[in-house]
């Protein structure tokens, strides 16, 4: 028989409950799915050209995710950026999603401050940090994520 049939046997092996997270995942999509739906960081999407997710580490997987699931359908580009630096072409036809679940993370931060100057219209994903602060005292859209989880 395989651990897996044993619940009570692979719980011993999963200490973080990295299991119930998972598990968790959909409604935690759908809590900020119906949160995005209330904000807007974009007046006319037709005006969208590029779509940047900048974030490091795990904070970029979904960027990865987003791009291997929707990107093969979308009329647009879907660029994952690791870097301090957004690419020379973000301008204000360039959707940011800034994405930092610490909201700490130096080069997120570098990157929204440039997303921000270069007039793009900016998302932040984050639980807190001064990610979150900033985008509060510009007006960016914040989609929460729920502190004290491991950051992937």
């Amino acid at each position: 028989m395989s651990i897996l049939q044993h619940p009570d046997q692979w719980t011993a092996l999963d200490p973080k409950s990295m299991y119930s997270l998972l598990a968790g995942f959909p409604d935690q999509v759908r809590k900020n799915q119906d949160a995005g739906r209330s904000q807007s960081a974009v007046n006319d999407i037709a005006d969208i050209r590029t779509i940047i997710v900048t974030g490091l580490g795990g904070s970029a997987i979904g960027g990865d995710l987003a791009r291997a699931i929707a990107g093969p359908e979308l009329k647009i580009p879907l660029l994952v950026n690791r870097d301090y630096e957004l690419p020379r072409f973000a301008d204000a036809h360039s959707l940011v999603f800034a994405c930092s679940y610490s909201g700490n993370t130096e080069e997120t931060i570098s990157a929204y401050r440039q997303a921000r100057a270069a007039c793009c219209p900016v998302i932040c994903i984050t639980s807190g940090g001064r990610l979150a602060e900033m985008a509060k005292t510009d007006g960016v859209p914040v989609l929460s994520l729920p502190s004290g989880l491991p950051p992937r």
